[in-house]
């Protein structure tokens, strides 16, 4: 068994469309009068808005003038230059002008909402990769994409979400437009864009509610050219949960040398089940895929190399590895594979216990891992190990 749980560097699930959306508190009995009264002309906006939708419609530039946003007792936007209006129908798309518009960002509910300001410090976002659709201020749709801290171009788009109170063919319709102007505007031309990732609850398939929300955001990838590519597992491990002693068979030793790593990770892609791996061995060699692997991920992480386990047999021999470390986020085991001459001994179970346990002597909260739904034998490692299934993630692709 091969298998590559690739790093999960996003935050807790807490249920698609379960948390509530966020309102500003209103000043006066006036004022609430005056925030009704506007909601009520943006229905009747809106009734225009759909009638409109499909109608060719053009491109425009302008500008807002007018107070701070997060005031809840003003209703213009902050100056903004080079915002594109969808004319006739007043619906407004731009980016955020910066942190003083992730109030507005975040009126639609998602897991990762409470991330992005620490994403934004931390240079994980830029505000001009951070787009929605407007109707004066009410936001009807939203895409994001995330970098590694530093990034040149965006490495995921992970936030795409549209007002789930309109009527599906609309908020798909809204939503494929936004999509479409933002990755006009901010991805390099000609290039692919980068994967699409969506957290969701382990038991998505089973609501109508849950369903329906997955659905409508792969219909707007869809509609824009994106196709599945997998559903993964995510899995999380809590301190004083029961596991599988130790077998006493393997011996573990830190990597004796930068290269060893990578060429192991080369020798386990031989019958590997992971979709990603499986991808990259389609359009590249082994070698050339493991040092990818190595150098654009593992190699990043900032958390020490020497949690880092090669486990070896009484003759020395490698049997297979895995890789603790800290994403930024929570305590992850980033990669664990079995070379494929041992397989079949459930070797990876000592070595997931062994994973887990350095990273529990950090006295971390939790670890997390993810692998992909169609990889059996390695989501039942896991399962042995206590790790549960919190969460699955959906990620699609463009060709």
């Amino acid at each position: 068994m091969s298998a590559s749980t690739s790093a999960d560097v996003l935050p807790d699930e807490l249920g698609v469309g379960q948390t509530e959306r966020v309102t500003a508190p209103t000043r006066s009995g006036t004022q609430v009068t005056e925030s009704r009264q506007r909601v009520a002309n943006q229905d009747q906006m809106l009734s225009k808005l759909m009638i409109k939708l499909m109608i060719p419609t053009t491109t425009a530039l302008v500008s807002f003038q007018g107070a701070d946003p997060s005031d809840p007792g003003t209703d213009e936007r902050p100056p903004l230059e080079h915002a594109s209006t969808v004319e006739p129908n007043n619906l407004t798309m731009r980016p955020i002008t910066g942190r003083e518009e992730l109030g507005l960002f975040c009126q639609l509910p998602y897991t990762l909402n409470e991330e992005l300001a620490d994403d934004l410090d931390q240079g994980r976002r830029r505000p001009e990769w951070m787009w929605m659709a407007l109707l004066g201020d009410r936001l009807l749709a939203r895409a994001a994409w995330w970098s590694r801290p530093g990034g040149d171009t965006p490495a995921s788009l992970d936030v795409l979400d549209v007002d789930d109170s309109l009527p599906v063919p609309d908020r798909v319709e809204i939503g494929v437009r936004l999509l479409r102007t933002a990755m006009s505007a901010t991805l390099p031309g000609g290039s692919t864009p980068p994967e699409y990732s969506r957290l969701i609850p382990p038991d998505w398939r089973d609501g109508a509610s849950s369903r329906g929300i997955v659905e409508d955001r792969m219909a707007i990838l869809e509609r824009t050219g994106a196709r599945l590519f997998v559903e993964r597992l995510r899995l999380e491990w809590r301190p004083g949960t029961p596991g599988p002693e130790p077998s006493g068979r393997l011996a573990f030793r830190t990597p004796r040398n930068p290269s060893e790593l990578p060429a192991l990770m080369t020798r386990v892609l031989d019958g590997t089940l992971d979709a990603h791996s499986r991808h990259d061995l389609d359009r590249m060699s082994a070698d050339a895929a493991a040092t990818r692997h190595y150098e654009d991920e593992l190699a990043r992480y900032t958390s020490p190399k020497d949690w880092w386990r090669v486990a070896v047999l009484p003759n020395a021999a490698p049997v297979g590895f895995v890789v603790p470390a800290h994403n930024g986020y929570h305590a992850i085991i980033a990669y664990i594979a079995v070379l494929p001459e041992h397989r079949g001994n459930r070797y990876v179970d000592d070595l997931l216990s062994e994973g887990t346990r350095v990273l529990a002597q950090q006295n971390v909260p939790r670890v997390r891992a993810s692998t992909d739904l169609g990889n059996v034998p390695m989501a039942n490692a896991f399962q042995r190990a206590g790790y549960l299934n919190f969460g699955r993630e959906i990620n699609m692709t463009w060709s």
